[in-house]
């Protein structure tokens, strides 16, 4: 999927803030968020924007949760900064280079056409999903995935409870599973009829499972 604002969050973030405080925010060059310099863009700048919200928000520690894009730097957070995550919630995460877009629209076309066999709803898209106030920002993002390492290091070291959850049809599904068998003691949980950017595909489901691992 294209990078998202943080409104693509709200049919899960309104249920959930109404028993959690839910903090959201649009990393930089999306949503209602400036781009900054082209060479801001890596993950060492998207964790301090990240603990920069909390931290002027004077909230200590928190349950960490990021999809795809968002989930690597969720990762990256909790390696830097574990003091500072309670939990960490990491949906169709891999710690690879991501899948080809090709095989991403494949596995979600395949999986909505189960969901339409089975009888399930399909999701509204709304454009506001994905609304950019700068197009400055467009693309930037991707920068930050040049010149990594072919995994990400150190997952071992992580000491905090942690769910991996990837639809059976997200290309992303073998590196979800290596990053839950690396991360000591994570949860995987398999989406069924599910592909990448499953918080469009079922979000009724992504809900729920987070809503277990939070209690």
């Amino acid at each position: 999927m294209a990078t998202a604002a943080l409104t693509v969050w709200d049919p899960i973030a309104a249920p959930l803030a109404l028993s959690h405080r839910i903090i959201l925010h649009d990393r930089r060059g999306n949503g209602n968020s400036d781009p900054g310099a082209p060479d801001s863009h890596t993950f060492n700048t998207f964790v301090d924007d990240a603990l920069g919200v909390l931290n002027t928000l004077g909230i200590g520690e928190a349950a960490i949760c990021g999809m795809a894009f968002g989930a690597r730097v969720a990762l990256h957070l909790a390696l830097r900064f574990p003091e500072q995550t309670r939990k960490l919630i990491l949906f169709d995460a891999t710690g690879g280079p991501p899948a080809p877009e090709a095989l991403r629209r494949a596995g979600s076309e395949e999986a909505a056409r189960l969901r339409a066999l089975a009888g399930l709803p399909a999701l509204t898209v709304l454009p506001e999903w994905f609304y950019r106030r700068d197009p400055a920002g467009d693309g930037l993002n991707g920068a930050a995935l040049r010149g990594q390492p072919a995994w990400i290091p150190g997952l071992a070291a992580l000491q905090r409870p942690t769910l991996v959850a990837c639809g059976d049809h997200d290309p992303n599904l073998e590196g979800a599973r290596r990053l839950a068998s690396e991360i000591h003691g994570a949860q995987l949980v398999i989406m069924p009829m599910t592909g990448h950017a499953s918080i469009l595909d079922r979000p009724d489901l992504v809900l729920s499972i987070v809503q277990a691992f939070l209690k």
